[in-house]
């Protein structure tokens, strides 16, 4: 299935398509205001999703609130020191519906409870860790197809990747030698005060390592020289690993995306976390 379309509306920019059954607002142009709710609703019911969802400043929430949106998370600090917040409107019931809440439950429970723990993130001498080049794209690619039935971006396509790397995204990845074995990227906003730290992937003979947390540890790192202020992901909901590895990090839950993302097959609810630097 051909992965969703990341288009301009006004001087906004959506992803909207099938495969994630969504159109997501990835980022609002403050002069295209309170206007463009009317624009997503008319091309939600065109393309017939079930979903709209909304990352935005708290700032310009009340007149999505207002049309039926529904606040899921919120991030301190988003925003040049303003909250973002994560918005979802459902145009049919089912896409709201959780059949696996007791499981989303627990894995948040148990993520809580090692919060600030910290994560082991000194790698064994066999590996190694580097910024990834363009050079890098085909090897990155193609570990993002072993460790993902399906993802929201199409992440196992070197182009994509390539031109992610292009717009700022950093990549770290872990080495066994010349073979990668380990990624994750920092997804820089346009106005460098945040960063998304996400597409984590792990080769399975080598998790259990610290490579997970090595690659975090790296990224704040990158970002902190940078002078990023706000770090954020959104993880699956259902796994142990990610969400403890981010509670363990210090990152503060801030809300659960429901049924938002196709990721591994389906579609899943993610959890939002986030970290003032």
């Amino acid at each position: 299935m051909l992965h969703d379309s990341v288009v301009k509306v006004g001087q906004s920019t959506i992803q909207v398509g099938p495969f994630n059954d969504r159109i997501y607002l990835m980022s609002l142009a403050p002069e295209d205001g309170p206007a463009i709710i009317d624009e997503l609703t008319d091309i939600a019911a065109s393309k017939d999703v079930s979903k709209i969802f909304a990352k935005i400043p708290e700032s310009q929430a009340v007149p999505f609130l207002s049309c039926g949106f529904e606040k899921e998370a919120e991030v301190p600090n988003m925003f040049d020191g303003e909250a973002g917040v994560f918005l979802s409107l459902y145009r049919y019931p089912w896409r709201r519906e959780l059949g696996n809440m007791e499981e989303l439950d627990n894995v948040l429970s148990v993520a809580k409870s090692k919060h600030g723990k910290g994560n082991v993130s000194t790698l064994p001498g066999s590996l190694n860790m580097r910024s990834l080049r363009v050079e890098d794209v085909s090897v990155l690619a193609t570990l993002y197809g072993q460790t993902f039935k399906t993802y929201p971006f199409p992440i196992t396509d070197p182009e994509f990747v390539r031109q992610e790397m292009d717009d700022g995204t950093r990549f770290i990845g872990v080495f066994e030698g010349d073979k990668l074995v380990g990624a994750a990227s920092a997804e820089v906003s346009k106005d460098g005060w945040s960063a998304e730290m996400t597409d984590f992937a792990v080769n399975p003979a080598f998790r259990a390592m610290g490579i997970a947390g090595a690659l975090l540890r790296a990224l704040e790192k990158d970002c902190d020289k940078a002078g990023i202020k706000c770090l954020f992901t959104i993880a699956r909901g259902c796994s142990y690993g990610i969400n403890s590895l981010f509670s363990k990090g210090g990152y503060e839950y801030a809300g659960r995306l429901i049924n938002n993302t196709n990721i591994s097959g389906s579609l899943e609810s993610m959890n939002v976390w986030s970290k003032v630097s």
